[in-house]
C-alpha cells in the first residue's frame, strides 16, 4: 500500500478527496529532501513495481515489512532492480542497492518509514477497515454467486467476458495464466496487474491488485483523520464504531483492547454487543477469542464508506 500511495501521490487523477491527500502530504514531505522511495515507484500504473515494494504475503506490521526487505537476497534485488530498468529508468543509488550495500538497504527503509508515517499512518484506519470489508463482502459474493460475481464487480473499469477478465489500460497487453491461477489482493490507491508476459518473470505468480474504491480510496482518506465514520458513529457510538472498525482487519480481544485504548473488559463488552446484534462472530482458540465481521457487518462498513462524511467547520 506504501509504494502504491507513492505512485499515486505524483498522478493528477482521482476525486476532490484524493487531491487533498496529496496536498496535505506534499506539505509534509521536505521538498529538499524527497524520499528513496520515490525513485523507485512508478509514474503510470502501467510501470513495473519493484516486487520487493509489494510483497504477495503480507505482514502484521510495517517494521515486520523493513525487516523482510532488509533481507532480501542480493541477488533477488538485483534480478528485480534490473527488470524494472528495462522499462523505466531508475536513480544511480539503485545500483548501490542491486549490489548489496547494506547502508542502502537502510537509508531505503528508513525513507520508507518517514514516509508512511506522514502519508498512510494518519489514514491506516480508514484504509484497513474499508480493505477488511472488501475482503468481507468477496466472500460473501463468492458464497452466493460463484467466481463470476466476484470477477464481475471487482472495479469499474474491470469486465468479466469469460473466460477473459478485461481491464482498461493505456498498454494494449494479454496476460496468460497457463494453469497458474490468479490473485486477488485488494489495495488502495491504485490497481495494479504485476504479472508480465516475459518468459522470465513467469515464475511469479500472477496477481491483480485491484483498488477498492474505485478510482482511488476516497472516504477512507477522510475518515482515517477523524477516527470512525461519522455515521458509524453516530449510530454505534464512536467506542463502538472504534471496535467494529478494529474487527474488521480481525482482533482478539486483547489486540482489539490494545488498538482501540480500551480495557479488555469494556473490549469484550463492545465486542459481545456488535455479536448479537449479527454484525461480528467469534470463536475460541484456547483461551483466545477472535473476532471478525459478519456479512452484515462488513455491509454496514462498506455503506458507512460511501457516506457523505459530516461538516467539520
Amino acid at each position: 500500500m506504501t509504494a502504491f500511495s507513492a505512485s499515486r501521490l505524483v498522478h493528477r487523477t482521482g476525486t476532490s478527496e484524493l487531491d487533498l491527500w496529496r496536498r496535505a502530504v506534499r506539505a509534509a514531505l521536505k521538498p529538499s529532501a524527497p524520499p528513496l522511495l520515490s525513485g523507485l515507484t512508478p509514474t503510470s500504473s502501467s510501470h513495473p513495481v519493484p516486487r520487493f515494494l509489494r510483497p504477495q504475503q503480507g505482514l502484521h506490521t510495517l517494521e515486520e515489512e523493513l525487516d523482510r526487505l532488509l533481507a532480501t537476497p542480493r541477488q533477488e534485488l538485483r534480478a528485480d532492480l534490473e527488470y524494472v530498468a528495462q522499462h523505466r529508468s531508475l536513480p544511480g543509488w539503485a545500483r548501490e542497492l542491486a549490489d548489496g550495500d547494506r547502508g542502502t538497504a537502510a537509508r531505503l527503509a528508513q525513507s520508507i518509514r518517514d514516509y508512511h508515517r506522514i502519508a498512510v499512518a494518519p489514514y491506516w484506519r480508514g484504509l484497513a477497515s474499508t480493505i477488511a470489508a472488501d475482503l468481507a463482502e468477496r466472500a460473501r459474493q463468492l458464497r452466493n454467486g460463484g467466481l463470476e460475481q466476484v470477477l464481475s464487480t471487482l472495479h469499474p473499469r474491470m469486465r468479466w467476458r469469460p473466460p477473459h477478465l478485461e481491464i482498461d489500460s493505456p498498454d494494449d497487453l494479454d496476460f496468460h495464466l497457463g494453469g497458474r491461477g490468479l490473485l486477488l489482493a485488494p489495495a488502495a490507491f491504485m490497481s495494479y496487474v504485476p504479472c508480465d508476459p516475459d518468459e522470465e518473470r513467469a515464475t511469479e505468480q500472477p496477481t491483480l491488485y485491484y483498488d477498492v474504491a474505485g478510482d482511488g480510496p476516497p472516504r477512507a482518506l477522510t475518515t482515517g483523520l477523524y477516527g470512525p465514520h461519522g455515521g458509524l458513529a453516530a449510530l454505534l457510538g464512536h467506542s463502538r464504531a472504534a471496535v467494529l472498525e478494529v474487527i474488521a482487519e480481525g482482533a482478539s480481544t486483547s489486540q482489539l483492547a490494545r488498538r482501540v485504548g480500551l480495557s479488555i473488559a469494556s473490549a469484550s463488552e463492545h465486542a459481545t454487543v456488535l455479536r448479537r446484534v449479527g454484525l461480528v462472530t467469534t470463536h475460541r482458540t484456547g483461551r483466545t477469542r477472535h473476532h471478525s465481521l459478519t456479512p452484515l457487518g462488513a455491509e454496514l462498513l462498506l455503506h458507512a464508506a460511501a457516506s457523505p462524511l459530516p461538516d467539520r467547520h
